[in-house]
């Protein structure tokens, strides 16, 4: 299997510069195999992020390349991926914990009847939220995790359990007769 590497050094001075190189190498979803070299499946993509990082750190007065490695042993490929997938379940079970907070969030203020408009948008926004970062963190699944297929349930029960509540914020709403029309 081809994989992208990054290989770089960089002054530990200012401290910004190698925190901000290592933000986005996580952001990006890149694995840290030994302590400068961090790897990427090989594609276009991975390249074109990588260069970006050589540059950066060019500018940081480092030193950085790029390069493609090719690991022909299938165990350490495996070994690889299931890296990947480890660094991903991380961020999926970060997700299905805000999704059961979500669900708890709701179920009180539904005890607490709290069907109000002001409940509702923060609902929206907070649902919103956990969307996005949902494709955050799938751009950079690249192996298919297998947390993904539970967190893509854990977020339409999201969207049910909101939907339901609009629903009886909207209900509640015209009976009242505060419909304006």
């Amino acid at each position: 299997m081809n994989w992208r590497a990054l290989i770089y050094q960089i002054p530990r001075e200012p401290q910004k510069n190698r925190v901000a190189v290592w933000r986005r190498l996580k952001s990006i979803g890149s694995l840290n195999v030994l302590q400068s070299i961090w790897i990427l499946p090989d594609n276009d993509e991975s390249r074109d992020e990588f260069l970006k990082l050589v540059e950066q750190i060019k500018e940081a007065s480092g030193k950085a390349f790029t390069c493609i490695i090719t690991i022909d042993d299938e165990e350490q490929n495996k070994a690889l991926i299931e890296g990947f997938n480890k660094e991903r379940e991380i961020d999926y079970i970060e997700i299905l914990e805000k999704c059961k907070d979500f669900e708890k969030e709701i179920e009180k203020e539904t005890k607490r009847q709290n069907f109000t408009f002001a409940e509702l948008d923060e609902n929206e926004e907070e649902v919103e939220k956990l969307f996005k970062w949902f494709k955050k963190i799938e751009k950079k699944d690249y192996f298919n995790c297998p947390l993904k297929d539970e967190a893509v349930e854990a977020l339409e029960k999201c969207k049910v359990l909101l939907n339901d509540f609009r629903n009886i914020v909207y209900e509640r709403d015209e009976e009242n007769g505060f419909r304006f029309k």
